[in-house]
């Protein structure tokens, strides 16, 4: 077995343990048993025979990683992440390598992830390897797992193979990155408000002295000539400026590499980066004339160095520290809190003593001299180390300031280029090719006393609520849940809800890998306790920023190590046109660094998309075609999903939502039954005004009928009136049976009136057909002839002919004809008929009571029209 050095030496192969991001911690060679002696490897709980394998086998090693904080008091059970390098003297040799001692991934391996490799030199960019790794585990439910895979030397003896468990991304690799950067930027000259403003600087040195390097990206609109204030205990580098602030323009805080082992999150980052560096894409250009960018690339550079896969070098969890980071122990996140506390007040410093009175406790207990004196003594240190802080600051700004003075050649020509700037007008944003509508801080004045260069936002435009920041993303990898996601925080306000859900729904639409139906806004995560430290997410940034600055665009981004579950159809851009052919992918690739960096390609857009500010939008060609589309979709979603996210809810929630439906459902029903008991008095009243009315007629008809006095012979214009009113009244109660017909089925059965007649089942329209059929019978005239005909679904009663020289028929016959032409009355109608041959005699008395009788039937129809219209 080889020795525990940074370069292990085994058997001919040589190791390689002694840079950035390795963690290697032991080696031991497997004897490898004979073909008879065939040993067989479980995979996934079944018995796979890997003596095929064996026969080709030249050499086999166990390997063994370093935990997190490895060889320290803080070490901890975190061994996911592996890396090192790989040297043999023997080309063309097959290798098997297991990792013995990894944590228990059979999830993500089992989806299919692999390692990752290169050789240098030869194949210089990573790769994951070819073979298919198998692992082992305790099904007992032990901590061992074991991952093995296959390794083929190069032919180069010299060549070194470097594996790893992702594609690694270290310290030492941004720092170069960041170097190119620089030099690239630095060759810029300002030509245009529009040019890229870039500034990096060390905030804070890490527990090690590594640098927590803070990037500000934005445009020259709205500079000013004053900088960043130096915050307590932070910037240690003298020699390094803080960047000018910009008036009016919110800021964007990106952070990524909490934990050392999420890789993904760096890519992501560099995507991002890459995307606002661009000097000739419309959305970048528009991102900086609007907003303020600060990035941190690694919040956790020694963990990453020392190859940790989830904790600094104390074994803590930095991203469960938001809520209160120590200065000490903590201080990447101390600075990184203090800088969004900086930005979310508009640059204003943050109340120090304050803070720190506040964290002393103070316990006086009775006749206990020596803790109050304790405590005058804590409180009169925090004063003096408090007071000598101003001091250091007053002493460090009076050196800035001399500094500053003896780089006056310096800083002279940075005045001659923001000069410059203030001389451009809104031709070199038109000379840009931007749209009108995206020049809204075109507008600038400057301070001449003050020697400042302030660019103003147009009237209206300037931002309604306080707080000076508008995004915050903390990006991490994820091992277990496929695919690209975000975490958002849970609101009690449905339109806070939506706002929150906004962006990653257009992070949807703009990148093919994002899975928004794997977002969580759920209470209960961000609030729930890692099972690994026992700490809750309360902690973490995204819930920390929301608490501290009540910021509802506050994420947690995650990328899956391996792939996704699937693929989105990207819609074309407004400026591509809808009959772009977009090559669609069904099946998710595997994840690579250009799959990462293209995820924060497409936050870009996706911001400008929040406001409807993206030129070249993709939200024209969706299934949405416009942002409210988007919001009214989310509403609906969220209104879908309100039962289950009930169901998630604490048990004392749980029981007050009950109540809240059983309540709801007691006022429904409330409300149907007197909506039933409205209709049902509704029906009575029309029942018993149509009953009324009914009575009224039969009463009147009985009165004319039994009258004996001789009938008056009206004149032709009186008849046509009658008739008219006759028609009219007959036509009202038809429309007022239809309409009530749902309502009143049946009127009574039978009726037993004064005279001892009894009346069948009649109903409105029969009574009053009735009664037009008696009123015809005894006041017709001469030659005229009358019909029942059918108009409109009601049957009217219409005169056919007038004539001067017939005769006037006998009332039998009329009452036969009209009875004939109604079905609903046969009863009445021959009755009519007998009683019209019968009382012939009688004709002279009744035609002289014909006028009377007349007056007071029309009076009560009248009458009766108004009750009934009332009732209905």
């Amino acid at each position: 077995m080889a020795s525990m050095v940074e370069n292990i030496v085994c058997d001919g192969f040589v190791f390689f343990n002694n840079f950035d991001s390795a963690n290697l911690a032991k080696v031991e060679r497997v004897i490898i048993p004979d073909i008879s002696s065939k040993d067989a490897y479980e995979v996934e709980g079944k018995s796979t025979d890997s003596s095929n394998s064996k026969d080709i086998l030249d050499y086999e090693f166990n390997l063994w990683t370093k935990h997190d904080c490895h060889g320290t008091q803080f070490q901890n059970n975190n061994r996911t992440w592996f890396h090192f390098g790989v040297r043999c003297n023997r080309p063309n040799s097959s290798v098997r390598f297991n990792i013995v001692n990894l944590n228990k991934q059979v999830k993500m391996f089992s989806q299919g992830m692999c390692p990752v490799f290169k050789i240098v030199p030869g194949h210089l960019h990573w790769e994951r390897i070819r073979e298919k790794p198998t692992y082992t585990f305790d099904q007992r439910g032990g901590s061992d797992f074991t991952l093995s895979f296959l390794y083929y030397t190069p032919e180069n003896t010299k060549a070194i193979t470097y594996f790893a468990f992702t594609y690694p991304f270290s310290y030492t690799d941004l720092q170069n990155y960041l170097k190119r950067i620089d030099v690239r930027m630095g060759k810029n000259n300002v030509t245009c408000v529009d040019d890229i403003y870039y500034h990096r600087e060390c905030a804070i040195k890490s527990l090690e002295g590594r640098r927590l390097d803070v990037l500000t990206i934005s445009s020259y609109h709205n500079i000013s000539m004053e900088r960043e204030d130096r915050l307590n205990n932070m910037f240690p580098e003298m020699s390094e400026e803080r960047p000018y602030k910009f008036w009016d323009k919110k800021v964007i805080f990106i952070s990524a590499r909490v934990h050392p082992g999420e890789t993904p999150s760096s890519f992501v980052l560099n995507g991002f980066l890459s995307f606002l560096l661009n000097r000739e894409d419309q959305i970048a250009i528009l991102l900086r004339r609007l907003y303020v960018f600060k990035l941190i690339p690694m919040l956790n550079p020694d963990g990453v160095a020392r190859g940790h896969y989830r904790m600094d070098t104390r074994g803590v969890n930095l991203n469960r520290v938001y809520l209160n980071p120590s200065q000490v122990e903590h201080p990447t996140i101390y600075a990184a809190r203090n800088l969004i506390r900086y930005y979310h007040y508009s640059y204003q410093l943050p109340e120090e003593s304050t803070d720190e009175l506040s964290t002393i406790n103070l316990e006086i207990v009775d006749n206990d001299v020596s803790v109050f004196r304790n405590s005058t003594a804590s409180i009169a240190n925090a004063v003096r180390d408090t007071t000598a802080r101003l001091l250091q600051q007053v002493t460090l700004m009076s050196l800035d300031e001399k500094s500053r003075s003896g780089r006056s050649s310096t800083i002279e020509p940075n005045k001659k280029r923001l000069l410059t700037v203030q001389k451009l007008d809104d031709a070199a944003i038109e000379s840009e090719g931007l749209p009108k509508e995206s020049g809204k801080y075109s507008n600038m004045a400057k301070d001449e006393t003050n020697d400042k260069i302030i660019y103003t936002a147009a009237a209206g435009e300037k931002c309604s609520d306080n707080s000076g920041l508008y995004l915050y993303i903390d990006l991490h990898g994820h091992a277990s849940k496929k695919g690209v996601f975000m975490y958002g925080n849970h609101f009690t306000d449905s339109e806070d809800t939506i706002t929150c859900m906004l962006l990653p729904k257009l992070m949807s639409i703009n990148n093919p890998h994002f899975h928004f139906t794997s977002c969580n806004f759920a209470e209960r995560n961000m609030y729930i306790i890692d099972k690994r430290d026992g700490m809750s997410r309360e902690g973490s940034g995204r819930v920390a920023v929301y608490k501290m600055t009540g910021l509802i665009r506050s994420y947690t981004l995650e990328c899956n190590y391996n792939s996704g579950r699937l693929v989105n159809t990207i819609p074309a851009r407004v400026r591509d046109g809808v009959n772009k052919t977009l090559c669609h992918m069904f099946v998710p690739p595997k994840y690579t660094p250009a799959v990462f960096e293209a995820v924060g390609a497409a936050l870009g857009p996706s911001i400008l998309d929040l406001t409807n500010g993206n030129p070249n939008s993709r939200l024209p060609n969706s299934q949405y075609r416009s942002l409210r589309g988007v919001k009214s979709h989310l509403k609906l979603t969220y209104v879908n999903n309100l039962p289950s996210s009930r169901s998630m809810h604490k048990d004392s929630e749980g029981a007050k939502n009950a109540c809240i439906l059983k309540e709801l459902e007691t006022k429904l029903n409330d409300a149907m039954m007197g909506a039933r008991n409205v209709i049902k008095s509704e029906s009575n009243l029309v029942k018993k005004c149509l009953l009324r009315r009914g009575a009224a007629l039969y009463t009147a008809m009985k009165r004319m009928k039994g009258s004996k006095k001789p009938r008056q012979i009206p004149t032709r214009r009186t008849l046509k009136k009658q008739c008219a009113n006759n028609v009219e009244n007959d036509a009202i109660i038809c429309t007022i049976e239809g309409g009530v017909k749902p309502f009143l089925k049946t009127i009574d059965r039978h009726r037993v009136n004064k005279s001892g007649y009894v009346v069948e089942r009649q109903s409105t329209y029969a009574s009053k057909k009735l009664t037009t059929t008696n009123n015809l019978a005894k006041i017709n005239t001469s030659c005229e002839e009358t019909a029942v005909v059918r108009h409109n679904g009601a049957k009217r009663m219409k005169i056919l002919s007038i004539g001067s020289s017939k005769a006037l028929p006998e009332i039998g016959e009329s009452s036969c004809t009209v009875g004939k032409a109604s079905s609903r009355i046969p009863h009445s109608c021959s009755k009519q008929s007998i009683k019209g041959t019968r009382d012939r005699k009688r004709l002279p008395a009744e035609q002289m009571n014909e006028s009377s009788g007349q007056k007071e039937l029309n009076k009560k129809f009248t009458e009766g029209k108004s009750v009934l219209e009332e009732g209905t």
